[in-house]
């Protein structure tokens, strides 16, 4: 197989928006911490604000990386990939259940990238790589 499947090419290009929407709520927090006006509690609520960036931003850098290494990776790009869209997928169905239903686009990016890198083709790409 000489050339990327359509599948593959469409969980990487699922992979640069995941990043980029994970990246957004993080500059978001930053932004907010930047602003917020530091009172009696003001060092506490800008230290939460900060620690929720982390998750976010570990998302966006992840799943970046893996969508840069999907033309030359081996297995465990894939694997990585299907481990990214697995906590996407849960992450978003738990932000679905406390928030609203604005969180189902989460949930079906991330089924879909393991739906496809599960698949036959994507098992076929990524294990031509030499160990």
């Amino acid at each position: 197989m000489s050339q990327m499947p359509r599948s593959v090419k469409s969980v990487c290009a699922m992979l640069l928006v995941i990043g980029a929407g994970s990246l957004l709520p993080a500059l978001w927090f930053v932004a907010e911490a930047g602003t917020l006006e530091t009172g009696a509690m003001g060092e506490l609520i800008v230290g939460l604000l900060l620690l929720k960036v982390l998750p976010f931003g570990m998302l966006a850098v992840s799943s970046v990386v893996i969508a840069a290494q999907f033309g030359h990776g081996g297995d465990r790009v894939r694997i990585g990939a299907v481990a990214v869209g697995s906590v996407v997928a849960g992450l978003c169905a738990i932000g679905a259940l406390v928030h609203d239903g604005s969180w189902s686009f989460g949930i079906g990016a991330g089924f879909l990238v393991i739906v496809l890198l599960t698949s036959q083709d994507a098992r076929d790409w990524f294990g031509r790589w030499p160990r």
